[in-house]
């Protein structure tokens, strides 16, 4: 038996592609896909504005970058658009926080904060062979 707590994932919540235009994309994930369209909101704390497809049984997360000294708009600059995390659906977060931090791996966020999906906490690339991985929990109700 693991006497080792592990920071066990209910599911993929979504994965997170970068923009350079939320537009262009939403239009072709829609016309090529079917996806139906999303809400865009801004998050002004985090420099983007973003919207979550609903595809199949999970979800895209598409970020436009509203500044280009923002995280999403350098991630652009340095590597183009595409893949930029993958998230998971956990329950009690700051929980699961303890859990990795105490396994070792390196975290961005240290307190779960309000992303477009729920409660979001990020750990650290380097920790996850590469993989930005996020953490997510939505309230209930």
């Amino acid at each position: 038996m693991n006497a080792t707590p592990i920071c066990a994932v209910d599911y993929i919540d979504h994965v997170g592609i970068a923009v350079r235009d939320i537009e262009a994309a939403l239009k072709l994930f829609s016309e090529v896909f079917g996806a139906p369209r999303p809400e865009v909101r801004e998050l002004a704390d985090q420099g983007i504005r973003g919207a979550l497809i609903q595809v199949g049984q999970t979800r895209l997360e598409v970020m436009e970058p509203t500044a280009a000294d923002t995280t999403i708009g350098r991630f652009i600059e340095r590597r183009g658009e595409g893949l930029h995390h993958l998230a998971f659906y956990v329950t009690d977060l700051p929980g699961k926080l303890q859990i990795v931090d105490g396994l070792g791996l390196e975290l961005i966020d240290r307190e779960p904060r309000e992303g477009l999906s729920g409660d979001i906490a990020f750990i650290h690339p380097r920790s996850v062979f590469g993989i930005l991985t996020e953490l997510v929990e939505r309230p209930a109700g």
